[in-house]
């Protein structure tokens, strides 16, 4: 029968090998590799729980997604604190697990766009709080702003991310990926409850918000008062700013394992280019628009040398999909609220269909791929059938 879970199957393992042992039925080296491939297999499951894999985070990862769907279908006026509490605590600790992150420091990570509309979205809301609890006056114009750039933004180019970004994952186990779903996936949520709940809000809280504008009509397109003018400003904020860090500010250079002069560099810190450049974005902009051949381009991603004009192609493509998000999936979003939950809907099948391809990876593939990985140089040199049954599974 075969084993239900990973420690079962080790567990298994290794009473077979103790039997095997015992009656002296391997030659000499059989046992001493064995037991390599058992403390390989322990290092495996170390390394995992280490990174939080372990049945309380996942069970407050369940719990907690059970949560949140709750609060928005019996009380989505609230939602939105949900999201200020909790990104209170996931943010921070994400943070700490990127700073402490290696081989490179990922703190940088935290300059991107979705991560910098967070941390707006964040500031704007408890200063609304701060303002309701000390009755301070918050100018109307203030508040129709931000709705207005977080409506185009949220809806389109959060939204967008969580389909197309492969990273964007439901591990219940795993809070840097859960946070990473999260900052994606719960402020569109949070609009949602905006646009299609807003008398409720103002009921539950009435000293916190006022969505009056909503009621005169706002216009998606047209004009410099625009929810599509609002939302396309406040991405070129963060556009320049970023761009300035990269090529002003030296960052394009942080991750570089060369120097200028081809000495030896010592990069400590990483950047979101430099990931999704190593991560297969390198090979196709190398391909179709660089013309560079496969081996230079996995040169650059081995070395994180990419130059200035790699940069400028990525933030050219970064707007143009960021754009284009906010012209359409945002426009569609405000104008129909079956659009907007097809959004919310396929946003949340595709994170779990991800999630489900990981844990499937994690319970059926990970300790062969991980002792074919270990022992390569072994297999290659075996017989032929075991170099090839290598090759096709790695």
């Amino acid at each position: 029968e075969p084993p239900a879970t990973a420690t079962d199957f080790r567990q298994k393992f290794q009473t077979l090998v103790r039997r095997a042992v015992e009656h002296q039925t391997f030659k000499k080296g059989e046992v001493e590799t064995v037991r390599r491939i058992i403390d390989h297999i322990e290092v495996v499951s170390l390394k995992r729980s280490a990174e939080g894999f372990n049945k309380v985070n996942f069970s407050i990862g369940v719990l907690n997604c059970f949560f949140i769907c709750w609060i928005l279908g019996a009380y989505p006026e609230h939602i939105w604190l949900v999201y200020l509490i909790e990104s209170f605590y996931m943010i921070p600790r994400k943070f700490y697990n990127m700073w402490r992150a290696k081989p490179l420091n990922q703190a940088l990570y935290y300059l991107d766009f979705c991560w910098f509309t967070n941390f707006i979205t964040m500031a704007t809301l408890t200063y609304i709080v701060i303002s309701g609890i000390f009755g301070l006056e918050l100018n109307a114009g203030f508040r129709e702003v931000m709705f207005k750039c977080a409506m185009g933004v949220f809806c389109g180019v959060l939204a967008c991310a969580n389909i197309a970004l492969p990273f964007v994952a439901c591990l219940f186990h795993d809070v840097n990926t859960m946070t990473g779903l999260f900052i994606h996936l719960m402020p569109p949520v949070v609009m949602y409850t905006f646009v299609w709940h807003h008398d409720k809000i103002v009921e539950a809280w009435p000293s916190l918000f006022d969505f009056s504008y909503l009621e005169y009509g706002l216009t998606y397109f047209g004009g410099a008062d625009s929810i599509a003018s609002c939302s396309t400003a406040f991405y070129f904020t963060w556009w320049v700013i970023y761009v300035c860090f990269m090529l002003v500010g030296g960052g394009i250079d942080l991750p570089k394992k060369f120097n200028a002069d081809g000495s030896p560099a010592q990069p400590k810190y990483d950047t979101v280019f430099h990931s999704t450049m190593r991560d297969g974005a390198c090979i196709a902009i190398g391909k179709f628009i660089r013309g560079r051949s496969r081996a230079e381009n996995l040169t650059l991603m081995e070395t994180n040398m990419f130059d200035k004009i790699d940069f400028c192609v990525y933030m050219i493509l970064h707007m143009i999909a960021a754009l284009g998000a906010i012209y359409v999936s945002g426009f569609l979003c405000f104008k129909s609220i079956i659009f907007f939950r097809l959004m919310l809907g396929a946003s949340i099948v595709i994170a779990v269909v991800r999630g489900a391809n990981r844990y499937t990876y994690y319970t059926t593939k990970m300790y062969s791929r991980a002792l074919r990985k270990e022992f390569a140089e072994q297999l290659a040199q075996s017989d032929g059938g075991a170099k090839e049954g290598y090759t096709r599974l790695t």
